[in-house]
């Protein structure tokens, strides 16, 4: 199942488990975290498969242009826009791979969210699934529908990915070893929320590239930078 492993490369980049849940869901929702998905609507108009439409692709039978215009969405966001499926058609040439590889699109998936800093700040630091399937909806994924029953569908499956993986690890916590701040994002940057007193344990969520950690109290996710050990219990 390609579940597993695109969690733990998005856990890897994103650092939160509410965020890495979140953008899974919406890409279930898309394409079943199938990267060969072609719409299936656009299968009945092109009389082609996931895997014929795919194959034609990597042949160039299908050409670049082709690839690019008909507004057909594919793989595990369903790219659909001329624009984005240029850039994911680029990039596997670049990568000298198949435009259905899994390990290609999660890497173009974490190159394109560089430019949608909005939605990647708020899946690196929600407290919650909602909240950032919510912005995934609206601003990564931009569907015309974005009712309250179809914002809570998405959700819905974003806290199945939660459920089954968040957990998994034995719960490991952080003590502080001095007074340290916390605050919203991993850096300084972002605002401070509050003080983690001297000996204060909090349960681990990750360590971000920089070291800073993303650590939960009750409901709330926030981040600490500091000299800490870690414990496993």
């Amino acid at each position: 199942m390609n579940d597993k492993k695109i969690w733990e490369f998005l856990m890897d980049k994103i650092q939160n488990p509410y965020g890495v849940a979140a953008l899974m869901g919406n890409l279930y929702v898309e394409s079943k975290l199938n990267p060969k998905d072609l719409q299936g609507s656009y299968e009945r108009k092109l009389g082609m498969s996931d895997d014929e439409y795919t194959d034609l692709v990597d042949k160039g039978s299908y050409t670049r242009d082709m690839f690019i215009n008909d507004q057909a969405g594919y793989g595990l966001a369903q790219w659909t826009y001329w624009s984005r499926k240029e850039a994911l058609y680029d990039y596997a040439k670049t990568e000298d791979t198949s435009i259905g590889n899994l390990d290609m699109q999660l890497m173009f998936l974490w190159k394109e969210l560089q430019s949608y800093k909005t939605v990647l700040t708020t899946l690196k630091t929600a407290s919650d699934v909602r909240e950032a399937s919510d912005i995934v909806v609206k601003r990564y994924e931009k569907p015309k529908n974005q009712t309250e029953p179809y914002l809570a569908n998405r959700a819905k499956y974003g806290q199945e990915f939660y459920n089954k993986y968040a957990n998994e690890k034995k719960t490991k916590y952080v003590i502080a070893t001095a007074n340290v701040n916390i605050r919203a994002g991993n850096s300084t940057d972002y605002k401070k929320v509050g003080q983690l007193p001297k000996g204060q344990k909090l349960e681990w969520v990750a360590t971000a590239e920089n070291g800073w950690h993303a650590v939960k109290n009750d409901a709330n996710v926030y981040w600490i930078s500091g000299d800490f050990s870690a414990l496993s219990e």
